[in-house]
């Protein structure tokens, strides 16, 4: 029996959320570290090797995950996504007691958080208006900013009265709610999976070779996320900057990426762009800004970060949605391997930056962090000179009777 088709915009909030729940282990742990690494003796190289964790064990798992999605459908595989994640949420509540067992356990939630996206992707993929696919993908890749603010706030609101646990056992109740909210029934797909006739140019499919190359781009720069998610805070308080300002600072920065991942969706969309441009632009100009961030102080600090994020940290959805418009028959798996790449980047920024920062300077991690971005302007151009190169133009022909078929030929 086939349900009707779950409207665009729950099926967004559904693919937001379980996006967001998937991460709250990794995120609960950063917000949640002044009272967990207490409890089990552990320092900040100890946050970023279980931090790193995650992520590593997500890229390795992204790929296998994503072919299993596709296989099974993004219905199941939501279910079984949030349902798995919040038993392992409540595990950790229970039996994680020291850095051993958080670290085996956080490796069960990556390869949970393996699936999301790529069900999240098929989900939206499946059901949203072409016209509107960049904006569509702009708005879920809403899902990390909203996970880092969800743990935020669940500091103030339940782990500093009553524990670290309780927190991650409330977000185990999100996400088993979640799963309920996920379609039961067949749902019929509202958009083909193969390219729509006509006169506009048709994109081949991206084989796996370029999946792989802009998922490295990607890789380098997630850099620039994990450079300002991770280590702003320090370098605002390092310049002379209060608690308070440095966290608003990053509250601020955080909410202007989600409205740029949004905003270049929405001019996407409007102007029939392909997407490559913008992820260019974006990661372009967020080389030259984070290259100017050893040279700004108080003010000028404060601008150069705002505009940091919203260009090193603006490109996430359009990635996806040129994955997603390339290779409309495979969706998950072929997302997955792009987002296996943002996941290395997640585990290893950490390390190399942490690195580069306790043998040099906050400024050196900016630096590092603009040859990131221009490393990955350069694979995007690349990817999209070459496909540019496939593309051909679907031209209707009426061929008269005595016209030879080429077929023939």
């Amino acid at each position: 029996m086939s349900d009707r088709s779950p409207s665009p915009a729950r099926l967004l909030v559904l693919a937001i959320m379980v996006v967001t729940t998937s991460t709250q282990p990794a995120f609960l742990l950063g917000a949640a570290f002044f009272q967990i690494g207490d409890e089990f003796g552990i320092g900040p190289v100890g946050l970023g090797a279980l931090t790193s964790s995650f992520f590593l064990t997500a890229s390795v798992a992204s790929a296998p995950m994503g072919r299993w999605v596709q296989r099974v459908g993004w219905q199941r595989a939501m279910r079984i996504n949030t349902r798995a994640s919040a038993g392992v949420m409540l595990a950790i509540a229970v039996l994680a007691r020291n850095f051993w067992t958080m670290g085996a356990l956080l490796v069960l939630a990556a390869c949970l958080y393996g699936i999301s996206n790529p069900a999240a992707n098929l989900a939206l993929s499946d059901h949203t208006d072409p016209k509107r696919r960049a904006a569509i993908f702009g708005a879920k890749h809403a899902g990390i900013p909203a996970s880092a603010l969800l743990a935020g706030l669940a500091v103030p609101a339940v782990v500093v009265s009553f524990g670290w646990r309780w927190a991650v056992v409330g977000a185990a109740m999100i996400a088993l709610g979640l799963s309920f909210l996920v379609p039961s029934s067949q749902v019929i797909p509202t958009v083909r999976a193969e390219h729509e006739p006509g006169d506009r140019p048709v994109r081949p499919s991206m084989s796996t070779r370029w999946l792989i190359g802009l998922g490295s781009g990607s890789a380098l720069a997630t850099w620039a996320a994990i450079g300002l998610g991770t280590y702003l805070v320090s370098a605002a308080l390092d310049l002379g900057f209060t608690e308070s300002e440095a966290g608003w600072l990053q509250f601020s920065g955080a909410a202007l990426s989600i409205a740029a991942r949004i905003g270049v969706g929405v001019l996407t969309d409007r102007y029939g762009w392909s997407g490559f441009g913008g992820m260019a632009t974006l990661t372009g100009v967020g080389a030259v800004v984070f290259a100017l961030l050893p040279l700004t102080t108080a003010a000028w600090f404060v601008i150069g970060v705002l505009v940091a994020y919203v260009t090193g940290w603006g490109w996430p959805g359009l990635m996806t949605f040129t994955v997603v418009n390339a290779n409309r028959g495979s969706v998950a798996s072929s997302s997955a391997i792009t987002q296996a790449g943002v996941f290395v980047g997640a585990g290893l920024g950490p390390l190399l930056l942490g690195f580069v920062i306790d043998r040099g300077s906050f400024d050196a991690a900016w630096l590092t962090v603009s040859l990131g971005l221009a490393g990955a302007t350069g694979i995007i151009l690349v990817v999209r000179a070459r496909l540019a190169s496939l593309v051909t133009v679907k031209t209707p022909r009426v061929r008269s009777p005595g016209d030879p078929d080429r077929r023939t030929r």
